[in-house]
């Protein structure tokens, strides 16, 4: 059973995503909160919380500093972080903080469910549209210094694998653009987080920018 807590300070999102989750017989709602603060204590009173679902912006406090907080308890459920486009601008630091997912409030009920089981399964989840906002900012901010990726050791085959991550490319497109099979796609991809310790595409793909290999 996948055991979810619902963070959000506005009553009707709460209730409609408990219902959507509800109506899944391997998904629980474990805990719902309204602030920041009343998600950190239903945590630290249910050590097994899998998965919290934040809003951004919330009184007492924030998702993003909860999204922080909840990095340091030992049994911390993953983060997926529920955003508007006007949230935008807090998504990089979400992603710092260590969110595992994103999806827009206007996600389908289909996505909602299929996000928490994701993440569960040690995945990420990034809705396109979300993660074509938050490269299209890393762009607009432009790195202080560029990323000096010698270290990571990437074949040359890995390395166009990365800038393409980091122009938003899916791996069927991916794919399609280097003339690989699917499975030989995953695995350039795998490598490609292991070998620059990125936890999940967003991440490597703001990797790739501030490296200077994708527009």
């Amino acid at each position: 059973m996948i055991r979810v807590a619902i963070a959000d300070d506005q009553e009707l999102v709460r209730d409609g995503f408990s219902l959507i989750l509800r109506s899944q017989p391997d998904i629980q709602v474990a805990a719902e909160a309204a602030d920041g603060r009343q998600l950190l204590d239903a945590v630290r009173r249910d050590s097994r919380i899998d998965v919290a679902l934040v809003d951004i912006r919330m009184p007492v406090l924030d998702g993003l500093q909860a999204t922080r907080e909840l990095a340091t308890i030992p049994h911390a459920p993953a983060v997926i972080v529920v955003t508007t486009f006007d949230d935008d601008a807090y998504v990089l630091d979400a992603i710092a903080a260590g969110a595992r997912g994103f999806l827009l409030k206007r996600s389908s009920a289909r996505d909602l469910i299929a996000a928490v089981r994701t993440v569960v399964a040690g995945e990420a989840v990034l809705s396109a549209q979300v993660t074509g906002a938050v490269l299209d900012r890393v762009r607009a901010i432009g790195p202080a210094t560029r990323v000096d990726l010698s270290a990571c050791q990437l074949t040359a085959r890995e390395t166009d694998v990365l800038a393409l991550i980091g122009a938003g490319l899916n791996n069927n497109e991916i794919a399609e653009r280097l003339y690989l099979s699917m499975s030989t796609v995953k695995t350039h991809v795998t490598n490609v987080l292991a070998k620059t310790g990125s936890r999940d595409r967003v991440r490597a793909a703001i990797l790739a920018i501030q490296a200077g290999l994708a527009p």
